[in-house]
């Protein structure tokens, strides 16, 4: 991973990329932001910059020994902790999934995860013989590079059996870095947390964003626009919302639509029963779609030329934008984008599901 494949954050890679041509690097840095603005890939992005043989002002060169084995994830002195299932006890049980995850999506959030290693209804965690791998593997002399790096991704889920970290963390072996990439500090152990430099990562620039998505997903320039407006920063999210203009969920998420204008709490019910037995990612596609959907129609209200659909998609939302207005599309896209949010924290799917109808079924009757 370079700076160049990190998509917009220009004044913090020029932050990262002076501490190491000062020569001050913390030894320990917290990396915070939201998901999907790129904690992940700068955190990487900036260990390759670290051990890089040809580094110039700008990125790591890309190609030297280091950085050949930094882009395939099998640097020696690069180690990895991240959140997993039991009864796997460290994190090296995952690696290969991990780097498989990250060669295809390194700005994937949690979920995206869980997805590749289980079937998503479990929460992960950091234990404590995770923990103590952790100092097993720092406590060695550098293989290859100068520097030896731990990058732990959601220190997060290190429960109070991660205190047994503070004292490596607070006095590390010579040129020994640890890169924390987190999105909540409220839920980091507080011992943890005051012995990090905190970095913090702003959402991405609608600009970037848009100039991502027509480079890296073909988008026309546009939609992606369009896009990047309602991706608050997040390119995982951007990324979701373009995937969710897939034909397929129009029928299913139109049914559901007409059975909430209709309010029949039977019919409800028994849609709900169906529907609730599917994964949580179906889930969270399902509602992204919906968003999808409304973005549309707000577009449609004040630019119908400006909808790029097939034709079936294009009818089907331009009748729904004659029941909407623009207050109504607002109260509805936050009701899907909060359902996203419960969704992915466990929420049970059924009880989501039944109270999102009758509160889409509200905000569309009310007057």
């Amino acid at each position: 991973m370079q700076f160049a494949d990190v998509i917009g954050q220009e004044g913090l890679k020029q932050r990262l990329r002076d501490s190491v041509q000062s020569g001050r690097i913390p030894h320990a840095q917290l990396f915070l932001g939201k998901e999907g603005s790129g904690g992940l890939p700068l955190a990487l992005a900036y260990a390759q910059y670290i051990a890089c043989e040809n580094r110039t002002e700008l990125d790591s060169c890309g190609t030297c020994h280091n950085c050949s084995k930094y882009g395939k994830y099998i640097h020696p002195d690069l180690h990895f902790s991240f959140p997993f299932m039991s009864p796997a006890e460290e994190a090296r049980e995952f690696l290969e999934t991990w780097r498989k995850a990250l060669t295809e999506n390194p700005y994937m959030g949690y979920q995206e995860w869980l997805g590749y290693i289980q079937d998503g209804q479990k929460q992960g965690n950091i234990p404590i013989k995770e923990c103590r791998a952790i100092i097993r593997n720092l406590s060695l002399k550098p293989f290859e590079s100068d520097y030896k790096v731990l990058l732990m991704w959601f220190p997060e889920f290190l429960s109070n059996e991660g205190n047994v970290l503070l004292k490596i963390i607070e006095e590390p072996p010579f040129k020994t870095l640890f890169l924390l990439v987190a999105e909540n500090s409220d839920r980091i152990l507080p011992t943890i947390l005051s012995r990090t430099q905190l970095v913090r990562i702003p959402p991405i620039a609608e600009e970037d964003l848009a100039d991502a998505l027509i480079r890296r997903q073909e988008l026309e320039p546009t939609q992606a626009r369009q896009i990047a407006m309602l991706s608050d920063g997040s390119y995982l999210k951007a990324m979701q919302l373009s995937e969710a203009s897939e034909h397929e969920l129009m029928q299913p998420f139109r049914e559901w639509f007409l059975l909430c204008f209709e309010g029949n709490k039977l019919k409800l019910i028994q849609w709900t029963s169906e529907h609730s037995s599917v994964s949580r990612e179906e889930l969270k596609a399902f509602f992204t779609y919906g968003l999808y959907v409304l973005r549309n129609c707000l577009v449609s209200t004040y630019h119908e030329a400006g909808l790029r659909l097939a034709d079936a998609e294009k009818t089907f939302i331009k009748k729904l934008a004659t029941l909407l207005n623009t207050q109504r599309i607002e109260a509805l896209y936050e009701l899907l984008n909060n359902s996203i949010y419960y969704i992915e924290r466990n929420a049970n799917s059924k009880a989501l599901l039944m109270d999102l109808s009758m509160q889409v079924h509200h905000q569309l009757r009310k007057k």
